[in-house]
């Protein structure tokens, strides 16, 4: 027979891992607003051309980030769920 022993859970670092996915998630989302308007700045139509290439991988890459950022924050939520359940019990 094994021996159980406690589990100390940190509800407090587990909000704040939560929220600051959330955080990240939104300021992700965010930051693609603004890729056009520089396109007059850049000049020559071979940066411009660059440039949207760069801005639309980055944009596929943004988007899977913000997904596994949201996936993290959503697993973070249900072990919180979970251990207050079985505080609670």
């Amino acid at each position: 027979m094994s021996e159980l022993s406690d589990v100390i859970v940190d509800y407090d670092e587990l909000n704040t891992m939560k929220s600051h996915f959330g955080r990240l998630s939104k300021e992700f989302n965010n930051c693609g607003a603004n890729q056009g308007a520089m396109s007059d700045a850049y000049g020559h139509t071979r940066i411009i051309s660059a440039m949207e290439e760069f801005a639309d991988n980055w944009d596929d890459h943004r988007k899977e980030l913000m997904e596994q950022m949201k996936g993290t924050e959503d697993h973070v939520k249900k072990v919180i769920r979970g251990f207050e359940k079985i505080d609670s019990e």
